[in-house]
């Protein structure tokens, strides 16, 4: 490998990174890669007597349509509340000549869940049964150059077989439309169609970062076959620019200042394997990501030869290790236990899956505000869901939205479960944050036909990528135990974890005095298996008692789990109130939700959140007395239970109000490592007061209230 001059970095870098603030701001990329965004000004119309097709909608202009912006679901429309069938979306759009010779590639976030996609009259692509994942269409050629085209789209939201979920099996909403962003990528036409970036971080700090560019079959070996041994990677590396201002108290930090100190660079000739251009970067010292400093890297190229440059192509990467060591969880090395909230998406009945950035990070947000640093999502997110888990330290097990011990154990439905996880992996492959592909949830797990299906979608994750772990979420692993001569394991067992839905006292038969052994009946049964409870919660009205019972049922249940060592993590279920299709209230259309939070449908914390709050803190404020002559002595231990990790870079504050603390004097809490002690002597104020603990990244670890 060849060292690259620094003077060329600065020009690098601020090419790569100003491209993607010019991506947001929906303008030209740079002269190689544009980004086009196309949210604005569709046509809509439902199609409840499914006459759409008969009347060929897709060639003419779609009758009695109105204007709606993307993301967009009729489901939270006052007359299209109930309808479970076939809408049509249609835009115009105005393709400049410059586009001539172009690879032209139209991404959809998301359309839930069948849609057949037309251009001019003709259908270019189809989408079966996926209604999360985020999928491209490749329209190079296709496209009048210079000229209006008018795209359709049917999309369909029914309760069909041919889908996963399947049928009504899941128990969230079933929002129909092109429920995230749109937009057209332009490249040049040889450029590659994605970066997949797998950092590997060594126990010395060093990393190596191993880099697969995808070229387009077709246009590679039919018209520049030749182009391999020209190609050239110029591949530069640097912190996040954003993240590294904001972490390090440096507002004013330059690009320029940044390279001369952070950039590592590398002028490759990469590795051929078919269509993927292969090249590897040795870097001497990285910071590694973790939960509290999730240090993000910018990974960015410059594809050329010795002519021209063809592209500038990027990504952010975060290096870590995630292992299971004797049946324990190391984040880093570190000996951690992992403790989180999940959140399902669409609960807000004012936006349903349509959900605008502002939504999803507010949610986001509730998630670190009761400490959140795991989580596992049913099905896929927008990407702003895991660039936020990267920003903010929150580890993902995602998974493939296989929901209900109703789904069949069929061949379509194996087919389109594998390739939305061949889809998900691929979409979210550079994502520090995803640590896990999960395969499913609460199937038939011990059915001889079912079990297959999970062993092999766990499989096929582990083949398409080696670095991540891989787990399903069981809700069987309590039945026929390990003692009994006709145990059948679990297809969990086949995880590199074990994942188990716990619901003793509420939606068990179980008595809630009777779950400590049932936990020991798991762990006997798999007892080399690291073992995580994938949910708990309480459902209202399902189970009366209201929040106060919720905030018991909490208590309770993780001072279980804080008992047993070999519980390595839970998650708690569910972040807020959530829309359902299932009945559960008596609210109907889009209000029909589950009381499952410790928020409300609309973001509100209850009095659970702050329960909630506590029982997550990786520090505990476990002893205050009066210190004399205006002090208080104050003594901290780092948690011994959920979670337990290394306590680094937290401010202790004492203040008068639960809102004012930050206009307080800042202590410094020293590093505290679970079941470390540490005594603080702290000015007292002359009034009740609060004690706030904060992370690094000005999250509330814990606050308690104290009266003089």
């Amino acid at each position: 490998m060849v060292r690259i001059k620094l003077s060329f970095f600065f020009v690098f870098i601020c090419c790569i990174q100003l491209s993607l603030v010019a991506q947001r701001d929906n303008l030209p990329s740079s002269r190689q890669r544009d980004t086009v965004h196309l949210n604005s000004q569709w046509q809509f119309v439902t199609d409840k007597q499914s006459e759409g097709f008969k009347r060929e909608w897709y060639i003419g202009v779609l009758p009695n349509a109105r204007t709606v912006s993307i993301p967009h679901t009729w489901n939270i429309e006052d007359s299209n509340q109930t309808h479970y069938g076939w809408a049509w979306y249609q835009k115009k759009i105005n393709v400049p000549a410059t586009y001539k010779n172009k690879q032209t590639i139209i991404e959809f976030g998301a359309i839930n869940h069948t849609a057949y996609i037309y251009l001019n009259g003709i259908k270019v692509a189809e989408n079966i049964g996926d209604g999360f994942s985020k999928f491209k269409v490749d329209l190079t050629g296709k496209l009048k150059i210079g000229a209006e085209n008018v795209l359709t789209i049917a999309v369909n939201n029914d309760y069909g077989k041919n889908k996963v979920p399947f049928g009504s099996s899941f128990d969230w909403p079933n929002d129909g439309g092109l429920i995230r962003k749109v937009k057209m990528i332009v490249t040049n036409l040889v450029a590659p169609q994605e970066i997949f970036v797998t950092p590997t971080l060594h126990k010395d700090s060093s990393a190596t970062v191993r880099i697969r560019l995808p070229f387009n079959k077709a246009i590679l070996e039919k018209k520049y076959a030749g182009l391999k041994g020209k190609l050239k990677l110029n591949i530069q590396i640097a912190p996040e620019l954003d993240q590294y201002k904001r972490m390090n108290n440096l507002p004013n930090l330059t690009l320029h200042e940044l390279a001369r100190k952070q950039m590592v660079g590398d002028l490759v000739t990469p590795e051929w394997d078919g269509v993927n251009a292969y090249a590897t970067v040795q870097i001497p010292k990285v910071k590694p990501w973790h939960i509290d400093f999730p240090h993000l890297y910018f990974v960015g190229i410059f594809v050329t030869t010795d002519r021209e440059l063809i592209d500038v192509i990027g990504t952010t990467i975060g290096f870590r290790t995630v292992e299971f060591i004797n049946g324990q969880a190391h984040l880093n090395g570190e000996r951690i236990k992992l403790m989180g909230v999940e959140w399902t998406a669409g609960s807000n009945p004012e936006y349903g899956f349509a959900e605008t950035d502002s939504v999803i990070l507010a949610n986001c947000k509730l998630m670190k505000d009761v400490n959140a640093i795991f989580t596992r999502q049913h099905f896929q997110q927008d990407d702003l869901f895991y660039d936020f888990c990267d920003r903010n330290g929150i580890l993902v097990q995602q998974e493939v939205p296989l929901w209900g011990p109703e789904t069949p154990a069929n061949e379509t439905i194996q087919t389109i479960a594998l390739s939305q996880l061949e889809r998900m992996v691929s979409n979210m492959y550079n994502h520090p944050s995803i640590f896990s592909w999960g395969a499913g949830n609460e199937l038939r797990a011990r059915d001889a036909d079912m079990k297959p299906i999970i062993t092999t979608l766990m499989k096929r994750a582990r083949e398409l990528d080696p670095s991540r772990n891989t787990a399903y979420v069981s809700n069987t692993l309590t039945t026929s135990y390990y003692n009994n001569p006709k145990f059948v394991p679990d297809a969990a067992a086949d995880g590199d974890y074990l994942m188990m839905n716990e619901y003793g006292g509420s939606w068990w038969s179980i008595p809630t005095g009777k779950i400590h052994l049932y936990l020991d009946s798991v762990h006997q049964s798999y007892p080399t298996k690291p073992f995580f409870i994938s949910e708990f919660g309480l459902c209202e009205p399902n189970f009366k008692g209201g929040d106060e019972r919720r905030v018991e049922d909490l208590i309770y249940h993780m001072a279980i789990y804080e008992s047993k060592p070999y519980v390595e993590g839970a998650i708690y279920f569910d972040l807020t109130d959530y829309r359902t299709h299932y009945p559960g209230t008596t609210d109907i259309g889009k209000f029909r939700r589950r009381i499952h939070g410790v928020y409300d449908m609309y973001g509100n914390p209850k009095p659970s959140m702050k329960v909630l709050r506590e029982q997550s803190t990786p520090v505990e404020i476990q002893h205050v007395s009066g210190g004399g002559k205006g002090k208080l002595n104050l003594t901290l231990y780092g948690s011994i239970g959920l979670p337990q990790h290394t306590v680094k870079g937290y401010k202790l504050y004492i203040s008068s109000k639960t809102d004012n603390y930050l206009q307080s004097k800042a202590y410094e809490i020293p590093t505290l490592k679970p079941g470390q002690r540490h005594d603080l002597k702290v000015d007292a104020i002359k009034s009740d007061y609060f004690i706030t603990i904060v992370r690094p990244l000005g999250y509330i670890a814990t606050q308690k209230g104290f009266m003089e």
